[in-house]
């Protein structure tokens, strides 16, 4: 059974994104809906975002999902 990830692209990029729109991660926060916590975890590679948070941030930021974010496939039966 495949299960998905979204993770982010590249940190540097994502955060160069945030730094061009003028956000902070507690503006981003606001908007998205989330918490700043969150945001900076998703930031710093720490967390993935779920489906929904990323769309958000894709749409808040103005960019594609592309441009911020991919979808890795993780085989769980190959897991330990």
């Amino acid at each position: 059974m495949a299960n998905r990830r979204v993770m982010l692209k590249s940190i540097e990029q994502f955060n160069e994104i945030l730094v061009k729109a003028g956000y902070s991660y507690r503006q981003l926060a606001k908007e998205v809906e989330c918490s700043p916590t969150q945001i900076s975890l998703i930031a710093n590679g720490e967390r993935n975002p779920s489906p929904e948070t990323a769309i958000n941030i894709c749409s808040v930021l103005k960019k594609s999902f592309d441009d911020i974010f991919f979808v890795k496939f993780v085989d769980k039966s190959q897991q330990k």
